[in-house]
């Protein structure tokens, strides 16, 4: 039985190419929250020296959707997220589906699969929710893989996915959130720009979307990343904040890892939500959103009034509000950033 610290067994550890090297992930919650799905898919994505399997799957069936169960606000941060981390080539491809049929499911039940075969499972307490596995007491036990599977598997009649254009006709959103399904006012879905805008930051930045030169954006890097002039085939919204050595500020995004990694951390901008970045590439010099690269560059061209996949120059950026953006860290070690 597993009372504590029970992350790394339950969600990480059977995907292991040295263990178990299972590649499909089947959850039953009650409730989830995007911070979870999100936090959880990017380290299998990434892994330490890529540790997990390829090829992941990650299947939920969300069973408390009735009464304030869920909220439209809730169900549109899903579906975005799930279409951002299924934009990703290599991330473990995820869906959300909802029960709408039959009695409310309120269980909590973990299979990891090994192609069609049930392989490990675990049931108990924790929702497939933050809380749950860092801020509450909960209990967790392995059970029988075969038999959980088929429960998984007896539940599926009754559900709809997330996406599904009968939805609104499935599901009737509450306008309030469960008290069952608290989060952390620090969770990616609770974030708002207005909340930071009455705090005082510790610390701000100003970085250069430009070359480290000045010179212009180019092609292949930065808030161009995804547009390439020998016409390879990417996301042409790909993007990354440079993070060049005059910018940069020693102790004001989170430190590396001991294992040479960059940590996520939280960002919330004015229109496009929250979502995590982090640095990476070659002494950090790159700020990047994994959920998705293409998240930066939609957020940038819609700031300059572009359309999607615009090649990006420094004109353009004079012309609309500078070739910089700002980032602010607040006490809560979250972070905004304003262009």
């Amino acid at each position: 039985m597993y009372t504590e610290n029970f992350e790394e067994q339950i969600l990480f550890a059977p995907a292991k190419k040295d263990g178990k090297a299972c590649n499909h992930l089947k959850i039953v919650t009650a409730f989830t929250d995007v911070e979870r799905i999100s936090s959880h898919l990017i380290k299998l994505f990434d892994g330490k020296n890529k540790e997990y399997v390829a090829n992941i799957k990650v299947d939920i069936i969300l069973g408390m959707i009735r009464g304030a169960g869920l909220t439209l606000k809730k169900h549109k941060k899903i579906c975005l997220l799930l279409k951002r981390l299924n934009s990703v080539s290599g991330m473990p491809k995820v869906t959300c589906r909802y029960i709408v049929e039959g009695k409310q499911v309120h269980s909590k039940v973990y299979i990891w699969c090994k192609g069609n075969k049930a392989v490990e499972a675990y049931n108990g307490s924790a929702n497939y929710t933050m809380n749950a596995f860092f801020a509450r007491r909960e209990c967790m036990d392995s059970c029988n893989p075969q038999e959980a599977n088929r429960y998984y598997k007896s539940l599926l009649k009754d559900t709809i996915d997330c996406f599904d254009e009968l939805i609104k006709e499935k599901v009737s959103f509450s306008v309030k959130r469960s008290a069952e399904e608290d989060i952390a006012d620090t969770n990616l879905e609770n974030l708002t720009w207005e909340h930071y805008q009455e705090l005082e930051p510790v610390d701000s930045i100003e970085v250069s979307l430009l070359k480290a030169d000045g010179s212009d954006t180019g092609y292949g890097s930065g808030v161009n990343w995804g547009i390439r002039k020998n016409g390879y085939k990417r996301n042409r919204n790909q993007a990354y904040i440079p993070y060049n050595t005059g910018d940069q500020k020693t102790g004001f995004f989170p430190k590396k890892n001991e294992d040479g990694t960059y940590p996520v951390f939280k960002v919330v901008t004015q229109d496009y939500d929250a979502f995590y970045m982090r640095q990476a590439q070659a002494n950090g010099k790159a700020l990047e959103t994994p959920e998705s690269n293409a998240i930066i560059g939609e957020w940038i061209r819609h700031k300059i009034g572009v359309p999607d996949g615009t090649y990006i120059t420094k004109q353009m950026l004079e012309t609309a509000d500078g070739t910089t953006v700002v980032f602010k860290k607040f006490e809560d070690g979250i972070y905004t950033l304003e262009y």
